[in-house]
């Protein structure tokens, strides 16, 4: 399952007085406005926001390919009641500065009904507001962070299960394998590794799953060892590290280095980490396991390969974009193609087939999924396994 690919208060803003147009395509409304519903044949487009560039254009990519093969396939089989759909594509970088900017050229282009993303949390939220004043969808199926949907409007939806529930369900896991004490590491993002954090400890309180130190550690360091010898001086029996997979690869081999070799909980499905000698052994709950004999998982994971054939594995990322097209859809077929139609889609779709869920059905108090599951994988010669109990 290891991810072959080249893969986180707004001060002000300026409106972008330009629409993104595509080549050969034809405005669905004027100017002045969202279209008011696809004409008869025209395309419905959707707007991604997403890293193409910088430290998180792995990411993007990854992204990308999955749109693209679920795209394909919905205009396959006939599109949105025969309306085929694209994707415009801008460069957020995953930074919050630039995600305002691509939210506003984006509520300003009257052939947008729905905008994916972003990867991150930090780079989303700053943009709500802008899309919640365009009566605009924001997507954003990647979006752990419980503030994005929990903060926002009836126009912030995702389909990501929150941080507070996978770093509770961590803490839970790790305390079940008969770990008592543990050294942590978390990111000192006031979006995501905070909140992670202090949802990992409560739970972690709860149950009398002793920390025996936590350091928060800059992301964008490429030395983490003075942390590191903190974390793991009382001697913890595991180590725990909320983080992103590219940080975590460092990380881990950091701390392998300086003699610490207790299972560490940590990381994310993708190249880097993946990669990482020292990471053999990791474990992690996901919501997707592409080894699944899910007769619906396999289609898409064969799907997958078969259009990227140089991609050898498919991970959560994908599965995260390939969902959250089909879910897209499903709300338009429902609600309608323009944005009020997407939004009344969403608070309608029901039990939407999904490789990662089985079925997607939102919990419309929370705009999230209604009881997510976690599966917990071990990191064995590159590839992510399932493990039990």
């Amino acid at each position: 399952m290891a991810g072959k690919t080249r893969r986180i208060a707004i001060t002000g803003l300026m409106a972008a007085a330009a629409a993104v147009t595509l080549a050969g395509c034809s405005l669905t409304a004027s100017a002045g406005g969202p279209s008011s519903g696809a004409s008869a044949g025209s395309t419905v487009y959707f707007g991604v926001s997403a890293a193409q560039t910088g430290q998180y254009a792995q990411y993007g990519e990854q992204f990308k390919k999955a749109f693209d093969l679920a795209v394909e396939e919905v205009n396959k089989d006939g599109g949105i009641d025969g309306h085929p759909v694209a994707l415009k594509y801008e460069d957020s970088q995953s930074d919050p500065k630039q995600s305002v900017t691509v939210a506003q050229k984006f509520v300003n282009d009257p052939q947008i009904s729905l905008v994916f993303g972003d990867y991150s949390s930090a780079a989303s939220i700053p943009a709500s507001p802008i899309y919640t004043s365009a009566k605009l969808m924001q997507y954003g199926f990647n979006n752990s962070n419980p503030d994005f949907t929990a903060k926002g409007t009836e126009y912030q939806w995702s389909t990501s299960i929150t941080t507070s529930a996978t770093y509770a369900w961590t803490a839970d896991y790790i305390k079940k394998q008969g770990v008592d004490s543990i050294g942590v590491t978390y990111l000192n993002t006031a979006d995501w590794g905070i909140p992670a954090f202090q949802a990992f400890k409560a739970e972690a309180d709860k149950i009398g799953l002793k920390i025996t130190d936590a350091e928060a550690i800059d992301p964008a360091s490429d030395d983490y060892r003075p942390s590191l010898t903190k974390a793991v001086a009382g001697s913890p029996k595991a180590f725990a590290h909320i983080g992103y997979g590219p940080d975590a690869a460092k990380l881990v081999t950091q701390l392998r280095a300086i003699g610490f070799t207790g299972t560490f909980y940590g990381g994310q499905d993708e190249q880097s980490f993946d990669g990482t000698p020292d990471a053999e052994g990791s474990v992690i709950g996901t919501e997707f396991v592409s080894s699944s004999p899910n007769p619906e998982v396999q289609a898409f994971v064969k799907a997958f390969k078969k259009k990227y054939p140089e991609e050898k594995e498919v991970t959560l990322f994908e599965a995260n974009a390939y969902d959250a097209l089909h879910v897209a859809v499903a709300a338009a077929k429902k609600g309608g193609t323009d944005r009020a139609g997407i939004l009344k889609g969403f608070k309608a779709v029901k039990d939407v087939p999904s490789v990662i869920y089985g079925k997607i059905t939102f919990d419309p108090s929370t705009r999230r999924v209604a009881s997510p599951q976690l599966t917990p994988v071990v990191l064995k010669n590159g590839a992510w396994a399932a493990l039990q109990g």
